[in-house]
């Protein structure tokens, strides 16, 4: 193992450290700087490159656990601790006094002090003519824009198009110093600073795909996309998808795939723009009694292949999910960018803007990969409301575990034509139960850790 090397796994482990508490002292200027602080570029580039730092392992399940798309049998849901049993019945608790619960908090902030140590020491690393500056600082600018965002999904309420969005937001890091206090910004200033750091990207990094696992042009502006869509701004959620489109379009075709396989969708597959997923969680295994809602299968008709290549009928007449663009493991989901979710993005927020032509060709784009080539018929719609019911439709089809349903969830509540009702039943003490996430509920923002609350001092939700 290279010198280099050693110093950049002993930044990353100290960062660890730092952050499962949020209150130990990280880079001691006091101390060896030599043996923690990051010489070169190439340093700084190995930083982004720490995959099980950034990309891999690190965003919440929170994303996925209290959507509509799954539910646990009796037994799956017997198995879980008391914890989850509260989570999954959206009791919302703030408990999470385990080490497994506190990291579902702690590990988006790891990606942010990753990416806060790289812009610190930008400036005072020597130039290298093998690594971009620039390069660098895009990189670590999308990769905290990325983990606030996906945080805010989590911790924050929807932002509001029409409103003030003075409610609380996150905890705000941009800096590698933490010693500052830990003090909640609103709502507004959490997502302005999400776009900020994203379109900064935009103007640093090259379009160049290369290596997915790191950020390019085309990936900031697919996030753009998806933090747009959240915000209901469908006029710039249009145009960053149109950017992506206008550069990389690809997608899978399901008739020319082995949709038998176990995991049918390859890791890094080519609609693949920003690979990232989540933290593990037992309960989305299918040998924890893991099913499919039959809402979600009956927006299959027989013709659509995804039936086939994201799911496995079991004998029980449930569906377990196979689908992953992890690659394999359902114990993991997908949290990054793709060219598919783009598609959508486009077909959606073009139809709200009255382009409907434009909007339906999207779909098509999507439509003509996905279903049966022999029985493939183009969308002809043309009505406004039935057209965006159709992508709706479609939206929650094609995204299933991406990371994306609790974000549509949470904005489509707010329409009146859209909204869901979330009914969870369970076998307590012998007794069904049956508990609700009605639309709009307060814990559709959940809880920070009790810990996390009582050693910063912060507002609880």
């Amino acid at each position: 193992m290279t010198k280099s090397m050693k110093k950049i796994i002993f930044i990353i482990l100290m960062l660890s450290c730092f952050l499962m508490y949020s209150c130990e002292k990280f880079l001691d200027e006091k101390g060896n700087k030599t043996a923690t602080v990051p010489a070169t570029m190439a340093d700084l580039q190995a930083l982004l490159d720490g995959g099980n730092q950034l990309n891999f392992g690190n965003y919440s399940v929170y994303l996925e656990t209290c959507t509509d798309d799954y539910f646990l049998g009796f037994d799956g849901f017997d198995k879980l601790d008391a914890f989850y049993k509260e989570i999954y019945t959206f009791q919302n608790p703030e408990s999470g006094s385990t080490l497994s619960e506190i990291t579902l908090w702690r590990n988006p902030f790891n990606v942010v002090a990753v990416a806060n140590t790289v812009l610190d020491y930008l400036p005072n690393v020597a130039a290298s003519n093998h690594v971009d500056p620039n390069n660098i600082r895009g990189q670590a600018l999308f990769h905290r824009a990325f983990a606030h965002f996906l945080l805010a999904q989590v911790y924050c309420a929807p932002y509001n198009m029409n409103g003030d969005n003075s409610g609380l937001g996150l905890p705000l890091r941009l800096t590698s110093d933490i010693n500052g206090k830990s003090i909640r910004v609103s709502i507004k200033q959490t997502y302005a600073s999400i776009i900020d750091d994203l379109s900064e990207a935009v103007s640093l990094l090259s379009n160049d795909l290369g290596v997915v696992t790191r950020p390019n042009r085309i990936a900031a502006c697919a996030a753009l996309s998806r933090v747009y869509m959240a915000m209901e701004d469908y006029e710039n959620a249009s145009k960053y998808a149109a950017i992506v489109l206008g550069n990389y379009d690809m997608l899978m075709d399901l008739n020319s795939m082995n949709l038998n396989a176990n995991f049918p969708y390859p890791a890094l597959n080519l609609e693949t723009i920003f690979f990232a997923y989540s933290s593990g969680l037992g309960m989305f295994r299918p040998a924890a009694s893991s099913y499919m809602s039959e809402d979600l299968i009956k927006l299959h008709d027989e013709h659509d292949l995804r039936l086939k290549a994201n799911y496995k009928r079991e004998l029980n007449g449930n569906y377990t999910f196979k689908g992953s663009y992890v690659g394999s493991n359902a114990f993991y989901f997908f949290v990054g960018l793709t060219t598919s979710e783009t598609i959508l993005d486009a077909a959606e927020s073009n139809i709200r803007l009255g382009n409907i032509e434009i909007g339906r060709g999207y779909l098509n784009h999507l439509l003509k990969n996905r279903i049966d080539k022999k029985f493939f018929v183009q969308q002809l719609e043309t009505d406004p409301s039935k057209l965006l019911k159709d992508v709706l439709d479609e939206r929650r089809k094609e995204l299933v575990r991406r990371g994306i349903r609790w974000s549509d969830l949470r904005r489509l509540n707010k329409d009146s034509r859209f909204k869901t009702i979330i009914e969870r039943k369970v076998q307590i003490n012998n007794e069904v139960r049956t508990f609700v996430l009605p639309p709009n509920s307060k814990n559709y923002v959940y809880k920070i850790p009790i810990e996390v609350i009582n050693m910063t001092g912060m507002e609880q939700n």
